[in-house]
């Protein structure tokens, strides 16, 4: 691929780079180093190939030539592990200790999990005389490497260093950039804009104070004897509060907002008809957010003002009711002179529970009255979002109650860990909050690098190196760029050789040439600064405007380019209107979330067109880091290859099917792309297929009791249950070639743990069927049944919650569920509810009476546990009730537990648990618990004859995923279609090679079959003779296993260690419990669990068509 593209374009140079990291990677050394000699002479700048000259000399024993070579990448990067560790490695045949110490002792502090490095440093240290620290680290080495967290740096493509993986183009690379300046002006289109309706003026606006940011409201007051204080600035935001597609605008003056409905790129006042936002309020708005928090739909907003917040509720129809008090919000108090004047706020999801939660940084605090003249910091405070349309403070609980005056807050992933952070920059100094995923967060500005406060704050991807970068704006000139470095630290940049004072910023593409640019604000004016991939450039304006203040931006007219809005000190809005912009093509993306919260925000959205990528977050801040468009510029290409959104759920949505967008765009055709998130399961547990005789066929999903890691309540995670009995029917098992063939796979987003496999086969009489006794929450006292009926028949009589006869949904296996309870708008959750049943109209029969329940659980997730549990909500498993002798309800099983198979039948035996004559029974419960079909039967239990087959072949492979089958709300798996399309995240860390993994699954022993997501395990079983005369086998599959998922608030949801093992007290276990890793353990392991896997997310090209 890489010489067809260079012989489109010889002086590719990024194919040249990848070309010579590919011939290396194929062993074809003498191919490499020319190719790796003419990459570095044409892009002496890219450290890619210098670094594959030093692998080539180290592989061809050219000892000097490597040493240069990686030196070469160390004078640049001094940090990179790959480069230290080669280099020591040289220095240490060398027998130049010192200097190898000094290069591992480097590589292991930027990398403290890697084993390489911390092995040939004790190494070193030894050599080098060092005992006693070389002993101590090697005792290292050997606790890390049992943990088997580590990473490694070694021959393996993706584990020779990260300048020896290629390079995939994103558009910043100096060929792909047009660097001549565009003919793309801001103009002042206010009036245009506003033709419907007057633009809004500030009251008494001249009495705000001239200079910059002045923290006082002491000499801005508009009325002396009110006391009324009026701000230094109002604020504004874009949002669209009824749905149609376009950014409707409401601002603030003093206490008064003032909503505009967005007409085709007019705006018209309609804050008459709006409800409670058309009243006066006595204090400011200093800040305004809009979000859907109670997740109906409709996008509510947020003013922060100098007395407390006042949350509107959108009641639809253009109408807003006031709900603050409701909502547990601190809200304006007639007899309280306090002041509570924030000038950030942000709605975020800060917890992952699926909805907005409220984060409202320091501000000043001010006694309004004779007397009053010092302000005082107050503290951040963090609002967690209930679910039930009210909110709790939990500041202090969330470590986050710190003193910083701020300016700004961007909630954002800096680290890319799959959770949200927040910078919040603030006068006198910057923190960033690191999300620690226990409800805390932690400052670490100081250690990654964020040395400066400031008074604004942009936030975007400018490098395309899939990471958060920050431009934090100051008014005495010193602003910086805060670059990320992919490791969690950020380099300090200056965007220009000389000052740049900016009091707002945001990164956006003014030009849509698919590169953000950092527009600025102050009252010096409001400057463009054009991303040229390698360095900025100031673009002058023709008509450069004068105008400092806050802005907000958006596609206001739909024409395919980012206009702006400003609010500037003392003057009416201004409406600055792109032109020119939409020379180059674009994308605007609208997200409808599910499982996450249903604005989207804090979502990630990547898109790939061509040669083209770029990342960007959905925010809603104020004041804005970026625009409140999720807006993509496209430059020349028509449209987008693919569009990918990762949801604050964790779900990865791809999309690759778009109208073709043309230049020159219209209103109406360039209408949002809208993104519904998908009712995507990311985890349940493996698929199981059988040959049935003409093809794979689904049977269900199991293993689900195995599921580690899931939050249960405040410090509690569910505890597995490692072992299943699977059934498998006759008709689904059928010989191929003298041999039951089954495939077990792993198709969602999971690592699998697979200890034990084995077939057995239940010889019985032909009339008769069989089950074991399994299914979640069931009480075995750790005995294993196989139950035995005949003639099991329907209920005569079923009825749900509300009377309603459901008889129909649940007589025959048939897809067609009984499904008539109230879901609740957590995943996995109903309302409590019952399904009545009348078993047998021979009322006072005794004997034997097996209930048969067959059907599948929409079950729940961490994050909806969590957020539930916010309510004061949880599920209870099924209970089963009968009528005792005064006819009342009496519960006589307390769990009959859920089906965890798509599907699984439940037994449950009803013998001696009758209470009256009645053979009516009730299940009540809040689990979503599908059933398909429910049986009873009274037949007496049988004997039945058992025999156990080992696999004859077990061998592991990489596959994919299934096209799935939706019957209602139940997804099946088509096997004979397979996907490749980068669905899931994936675990970093390293699994089972591919191949035989017979000796893996002998025996329950911990040693397991560590599988990735896409995996395949298949399984060969010697078949049987042919069942006697009048007998029938059913199967039934023996697994023992685990698995563990990556939703953010589960248990260990990174990483595919620690291991889980038997006798372990919890998982994640605490540090004082460890694998029982025995020396023939540590062997198997070392020879089978060596698939490195690196990276959460899968490239998004694999999505593209």
């Amino acid at each position: 691929s890489f010489r067809r593209a260079l012989a489109l374009d010889p002086q590719l140079k990024i194919a040249q780079i990848n070309l010579a990291i590919a011939l290396f990677n194929l062993q074809d050394i003498e191919a490499a180093l020319p190719a790796a000699q003419t990459a570095v002479k044409n892009s002496p700048e890219s450290l890619q190939p210098v670094y594959i000259l030093g692998l080539i000399a180290k592989n061809q024993n050219r000892a000097d030539d490597a040493v240069a070579a990686f030196k070469r990448v160390l004078a640049i990067d001094r940090e990179d592990v790959g480069a230290n560790v080669n280099l020591g490695q040289i220095y240490a045949q060398q027998r130049k200790y010192p200097e190898a110490v000094a290069v591992f002792r480097a590589a292991f502090a930027a990398e403290p999990y890697n084993a390489t490095a911390l092995y040939n440093l004790a190494t070193a240290l030894l050599r080098n005389n060092a005992r006693e620290e070389g002993q101590q680290l090697m005792t290292r080495f050997q606790t890390l490497r049992q943990t088997g967290a580590a990473t490694n740096i070694g021959q393996n493509y993706l584990e020779q260093g990260r300048y020896a993986e290629a390079i995939v183009s994103t558009g910043a690379e100096n060929d792909l950039v047009d660097r001549r300046t565009p003919n793309v002006n801001f103009v002042d289109a206010t009036d245009e804009i506003f033709s419907i309706s007057k633009p809004p003026q500030r009251k008494n606006a001249k009495t705000i104070a001239a200079k910059n940011n002045t923290k006082s409201f002491k000499n801005n007051v508009s009325n002396e004897s009110s006391g009324k204080p009026t701000s230094k600035t109002d604020a504004a935001t874009l949002f669209d509060y009824d749905g149609d597609g376009k950014l409707d605008l409401v601002t603030s003056s003093l206490g008064k907002l003032t909503l505009f409905h967005n007409e085709n790129g007019r705006f018209k006042d309609v804050t008459a008809e709006a409800g409670d936002l058309a009243k006066d309020y006595e204090y400011i708005s200093n800040s305004l957010v809009a979000g859907d928090y109670d997740n109906d739909l409709k996008t509510d907003l947020l003013a922060v003002r100098a007395d407390g917040f006042t949350l509107y509720r959108n009641e639809g129809g253009g109408r807003f009711a006031e709900v603050t008090r409701a909502a547990n919000l601190p809200a304006h108090k007639p007899n309280d002179r306090t002041l509570i004047s924030s000038y950030a706020c942000a709605f975020v999801d800060a917890d992952h529970d699926g909805d907005l939660d409220i984060f409202a940084p320091g501000g000043v605090d001010l006694a309004i009255g004779a007397g009053a003249s010092e302000a005082a910091s107050l503290p951040n405070r963090l609002f967690r979002n209930n679910g039930d349309g009210t909110f709790t403070d939990i500041s202090e609980k969330a470590k986050i109650a710190d003193k910083l005056e701020a300016n700004a807050v961007v909630p954002t992933d800096y680290d890319n860990r799959r959770d949200t952070d927040l910078l919040v920059v603030g006068e006198q100094r910057t923190a960033l909050y690191r999300n620690q995923r226990d409800g805390s967060f932690k400052d670490v500005a100081a250690e990654v690098g964020l040395d400066i406060g400031g008074k604004s704050a942009a936030a975007g991807d400018v490098n395309k190196d899939g990471y958060t970068d920050f431009f934090i704006g100051r008014d005495d000139g010193e602003s910086r760029l805060f670059t990320s470095d992919g490791k969690g630290k950020f380099k300090k940049e200056n965007i220009a050789t000389g000052k740049v004072s900016a009091t707002g910023a945001q990164f956006l593409d003014y030009d849509n040439d698919g590169l953000l640019d950092l527009v600025t604000s102050s009252l010096l004016g409001f400057r463009i600064w054009r991303n040229l991939g390698n360095e900025w450039r100031e673009v002058n304006q023709s008509n450069r405007l004068e105008i400092g203040g806050r802005f907000v931006s958006g596609d206001l007219d739909r024409d395919g380019d980012l206009d702006v809005v400003f609010v500037p000190l003392a003057e009416p809005v201004k409406v600055l209107r792109n032109d020119g912009g939409n020379s180059n093509n674009s994308v605007s993306v609208s997200l409808q979330g599910r499982a996450s919260n249903r604005t989207g925000i804090g979502a990630k959205i990547d898109v790939r067109a061509g040669s083209l990528a770029q990342k960007i977050e959905s925010y809603s801040a104020s004041p804005a880091p970026a625009p409140s468009d999720i807006h993509f510029g496209l430059g020349p290409r028509e449209k987008p290859d693919a569009v990918r959104v990762i949801w604050t759920s964790g779900t990865v949505q791809a999309e690759v099917e778009f109208p073709t967008i043309l230049k020159n765009q219209t209103a109406k055709n360039s209408a949002p792309l809208k993104i519904e998130e998908l009712d995507r399961k990311p985890s349940s547990c493996p698929y199981l297929y059988t040959w049935n005789g003409e093809r794979f066929e689904f049977v269900t999903d199991f293993l689900g009791g195995g599921e580690m890691g899931n939050w249960q309540e405040a410090g509690a995670y569910h505890y597995p249950d490692s072992d299943e009995f699977v059934r498998i029917t006759s008709d689904q098992l059928k010989p191929k070639n003298g041999r039951y063939e089954i495939r077990v796979t792993n198709e969602l987003e999971e690592v699998l743990f697979l200890d034990h496999l084995k077939l057995v086969a239940v010889e019985h009489d032909a009339g008769e069927e069989v089950y074991p006794n399994e299914g979640l929450g069931i009480s075995t006292a750790g005995k294993r049944i196989l139950y035995t009926t005949r003639n099991a028949l329907p209920p005569i009589a079923a009825v749900d919650t509300d009377g309603r006869d459901v008889l129909p949904s649940i007589k025959n296996l048939d897809r067609r569920f009984y499904d008539s309870f109230k879901s609740l708008n957590i995943r996995g959750y109903a309302a409590p509810h019952n399904l009545t049943l009348n078993l047998d109209d021979k009322k006072g029969y005794d004997g034997r009476t097996l209930l048969l329940l067959t059907g599948w659980t929409d079950y729940a997730f961490s994050s909806d546990n969590l957020a539930a549990s916010q309510s004061g909500k949880s599920l209870f498993l099924p209970k089963l009730q009968v009528k005792n002798k005064k006819g009342e309800w009496q519960t006589v099983i307390e769990s009959i537990g859920i089906s965890i198979g798509r599907p699984q039948t439940l037994v449950v035996d009803l013998t001696g648990k009758f209470l009256s004559d009645s053979r009516e029974v009730r299940i009540v419960t809040n689990f979503k618990t599908y059933w398909d079909k429910i049986e009873v039967a009274t037949s007496e239990q049988k004997d039945v004859k058992t025999i156990e087959l080992q696999p004859v072949q077990a061998n592991l492979r990489e596959r994919g995923f299934s096209e799935e089958i939706k019957y209602g709300e139940m997804i099946a798996a088509n096997y004979d279609v397979v996907l490749n399309d980068g669905r899931w995240k994936y675990f970093s860390g390293t699994f089972t090679k591919i191949g035989a993994v017979n000796p893996l699954l002998e025996a329950v022993d911990d040693v397991f079959v560590i599988s990735k997501t896409g995996d395949e395990l298949v399984l060969s079983f010697d078949a049987l003779p042919e069942p006697p005369k009048n007998k029938k086998y059913t199967f039934l599959l023996f697994a023992d296993g685990y698995s563990k998922e990556m939703d953010i608030n589960s248990g260990s949801p990174d990483q595919v260690f620690p291991l889980p093992f038997k006798r372990m007290s919890k998982y994640p276990y605490a540090a004082d419990e460890q694998f029982p890793m025995s020396e023939e353990k540590r062997r198997t392991y070392d020879e089978y669990t060596t698939r490195p896997v690196k990276g959460v997310l899968p490239r998004i090209e694999l999505v593209v068509k």
